[in-house]
């Protein structure tokens, strides 16, 4: 497992986010910095910012910090999901090329 992030990495992630698809981000002090640490601690860093990626991408905005921590186990779950079929197709693309090689 990876070294928990954080609250400022996760801060940081989350309004490069929305930085990065024009949308706003409404600062939330001090309640944002306790619940970044909270997210950091408890998820797992690659899984985290895929899932603030998918959540600033999937809605309108402005964004605080904390709606998404309330909605963070159903986009954790998306990613985790998501990225299981993705493994899972990747691995019969290899296997169907392997017997494709063999024959």
């Amino acid at each position: 497992m990876q070294s928990a992030l954080t609250g400022q990495e996760v801060l940081q992630h989350f309004i490069s986010c929305c930085k990065k698809r024009s949308k706003l981000f409404v600062p939330d002090s001090p309640r944002q910095e306790q619940v970044c640490d909270a997210l950091g601690d408890f998820y797992e860093i690659d899984i985290l910012f895929d899932a603030i990626d998918e959540y600033v991408k999937v809605n309108p905005g402005p964004f605080i910090i904390f709606d998404f921590a309330v909605q963070s186990k159903k986009y954790i779950d998306h990613v985790i999901n998501e990225k299981k079929s993705r493994n899972s197709f990747l691995l019969m693309v290899k296997e169907t090329k392997k017997r494709m090689e063999l024959e």
